[in-house]
């Protein structure tokens, strides 16, 4: 409702108001009312055809249009990467000081790396952009440190600086003493030594047998001479005798080891006994909410075993043997599978350096062959040098022997002088032989006839 329709009941409860308290009449107290509040709204500028917005009041849309992220061509929407804070500025745990893609900038002191690869302060303090060339030497960082003055990076060694905002106090370290009795009186516990015997078990004929042959044994084995209650004594006696002195004395340290390992088992299996008596002797009763006495349940546990064992987990059959039977055979199974791929590689190894020996032996005797026949092959060129010479030699002298032979033949026969008929021409020898030719046919014509 705007304030010029309000004018006219505005101006009936002046009216009335001035009415009561100038008590005038109600001609008067009216017509001097309505001149008051004429004059104030002239005076506001308040009326019917008053334009004054301010006063008056607009009503604007209460839901705001929603306006759209107008970009203009080829561009895309802003990343604002950069720098956020700059050098000594002050940052809290928090701040964004760099934002990137990729590390441009590493983290250093005091900062962590979003996911973004934006850089955060760690702690609050000042920024400081450095490098670190014993960290990377081309890598560059940024860190936070607490003072201003500050230089980054700090010395290898130098302690780190730490703002937990505490002060050392010394701790004050005071020995409370457990209570020993309650509110009403009564003590908290009650200890009880019992004294508990087990009976001995009951020796049957076959555990003294095997006591008396574990007996022998052992007696056999220290090397006493005594009554041999075993196989195995009769056997390394036996060999003794034969003469095989070291099978006798493997299978008496065989029996020696056995014999020292039953000792430490009994003597261990005992020490555990008076444990467990001792244990179950002592019984300490706790004084409980209801005010009775009892054990807790967890000194009732250790009354069975220690803690972590369960109980039966001894016998053979039980769940807990089983799976450490499985452990132990698995166990067994991959260690032979590690000792094979050792032997194997041992035996690769080893005919690897068979292969290298009998390669170097066979390139030294090669060596030693090709040297052998070079020797051979000298010796005989220079024996088919010397041969050659020889006849060299040889045929110098026969032309020698002979030109003397036939100068002394010479000197002791008369010449006789012989003249040797000149041999024909081939032309002349031509011509006699066709009329040869021509005296064979006409024989051969003769004859036909």
């Amino acid at each position: 409702m705007h304030l010029a329709q309000l004018r006219q009941p505005l101006t009936r409860a002046a009216a009335n108001s001035c009415h009561s308290v100038c008590r005038l009449p109600t001609t008067h107290a009216s017509v001097s009312a309505t001149a008051i509040l004429s004059e104030q709204f002239a005076h506001l500028r308040i009326g019917p055809t008053s334009s004054n917005v301010a006063v008056e009041g607009r009503r604007y849309a209460s839901v705001k249009a929603q306006g759209a992220y107008r970009l203009k061509p080829k561009r895309t929407i802003p990343k604002k990467l950069g720098a956020k804070k700059t050098g000594d500025q002050y940052v809290i745990p928090g701040n964004i000081i760099y934002k990137q893609r990729g590390t441009l900038w590493h983290p250093g002191e005091n900062t962590i790396m979003g996911r973004d690869h934006t850089i955060h302060a760690a702690v609050a303090g000042y920024v400081k952009y450095y490098r670190d060339p014993q960290l990377h030497p081309d890598r560059q960082y940024i860190g936070v440190v607490f003072n201003r003055n500050d230089k980054l990076p700090y010395p290898k060694d130098a302690p780190r600086k730490r703002k937990l905002g505490l002060v050392a106090v010394p701790r004050k370290v005071e020995e409370v003493e457990k209570p020993t009795v309650s509110a009403s009186g009564l003590p908290l516990f009650v200890t009880r030594h019992e004294t508990i015997e087990i009976p001995p078990p009951a020796v049957t004929p076959a555990a003294a047998g095997k006591a008396v042959k574990g007996q022998g044994a052992r007696v056999s084995a220290s090397g006493a001479a005594a009554v041999p209650a075993s196989s195995s004594t009769i056997s390394a006696s036996s060999n003794n005798n034969g003469g095989s002195s070291v099978i006798a004395e493997l299978i008496k340290e065989k029996l020696a080891a056995r014999a020292e390992y039953n000792a430490r088992q009994s003597a261990l299996r005992k020490l555990q006994q008076q444990k467990m008596l001792a244990r179950r002797g002592t019984r300490v009763l706790r004084l409980m909410n209801n005010y009775s006495y009892r054990e807790t349940n967890w000194e009732i546990g250790r009354l069975i075993g220690d803690p972590g064992s369960v109980p039966g987990t001894e016998k053979v059959g039980s769940r807990k043997a089983k799976f450490r039977a499985r452990r132990r055979r698995r166990n067994t199974f991959l260690l032979g599978i590690k000792e094979r791929k050792l032997a194997k590689a041992d035996r690769r190894e080893e005919y690897r350096r068979r292969v290298r020996e009998k390669r170097e032996q066979r390139l030294v005797q090669r060596k030693e062959f090709l040297a052998k026949q070079r020797e051979a092959k000298k010796a005989r060129e220079g024996g088919a040098a010397a041969e050659r010479s020889e006849k060299k030699e040889v045929k110098a002298e026969k032309p020698a022997a002979a030109a003397a032979a036939a100068a002394a033949a010479a000197a002791a026969t008369p010449k006789i002088e012989e003249k040797a008929e000149k041999p024909k021409a081939p032309e002349a020898a031509k011509k006699e032989s066709k009329p040869k030719a021509e005296d064979s046919k006409d024989s051969k014509t003769e004859k036909k006839e």
